[in-house]
């Protein structure tokens, strides 16, 4: 099946699968973006249209690292995407003063389109389309 013929959200799991660097486009990363705000709407259990690109996660609305890790499953569930912690930031996984919603979703569209770090013993991610927090 060719990419284009693919819904926005297969169409990730597609190029995803590849392996990274990913190349969004501007359609996939507003669905990602969406998805990213579905899944915090879900963990801290508020309206998704509230969720405004300006809010503060971890200092208005008390997202924490655990959350993050919750957030980042949804995601991974969603679009069948490993996600290696050691290869985001700090401050997306254990929040920075003042991190909005935007900065923290352009940090994961960010993640996905640079290629991964070199994997030592004991880093890498679970097979399970999830990720490995040890």
């Amino acid at each position: 099946m060719h990419v284009s013929s693919l819904s926005a959200d297969e169409s990730i799991v597609v190029k995803l699968r590849a392996g990274r660097p990913v190349l969004l486009s501007a359609e996939e990363s507003r669905q990602v973006v969406e998805a990213l705000r579905a899944a915090v709407a879900v963990v801290l259990e508020c309206p998704p249209e509230e969720l405004a690109d300006d809010a503060k996660l971890f200092d208005d609305l008390a997202l924490d690292s655990i959350d993050v890790f919750d957030v980042l499953d949804q995601l991974a569930e969603r679009f069948e995407a490993q996600v290696a912690l050691e290869d985001l930031p700090a401050e997306l996984i254990r929040g920075k003063e003042g991190l909005t919603f935007r900065e923290f979703a352009t940090g994961i569209l960010a993640y996905f389109g640079t290629p991964p770090k070199a994997s030592g013993p004991g880093r890498g991610v679970s097979g399970s389309g999830g990720f490995d927090p040890a």
